[in-house]
């Protein structure tokens, strides 16, 4: 039964994914990706707040923000690319 369940939700969202409106879509996609740039800023801050206050090492802070900042730079293409279409 649990099988049966989730083959109709999985059909479902599939079908509502191509009834919807692409203009809507890509809005949404551009909104997404915005949210994903502000986070990662918001992340940097807080790991310098951090460093500042000697809660993570300053060599542990600069890998998780190189992490961070790579991040940034694949959404933003993936921005520029969804933009460009």
């Amino acid at each position: 039964m649990k099988k049966i369940t989730m083959c109709i939700a999985t059909l479902s969202l599939a079908v509502s994914g191509f009834a919807t409106n692409p203009d809507s879509l890509q809005v949404t996609n551009n909104q997404n990706l915005k949210e994903i740039i502000i986070s990662c800023e918001d992340m940097i801050e807080l790991i310098m707040y951090d460093v500042e206050n000697r809660r993570i090492r300053k060599e542990c802070a600069y890998t998780y923000i190189l992490i961070l900042q790579d991040i940034m730079s694949k959404t933003e293409d993936l921005d520029y690319n969804i933009n460009t279409k």
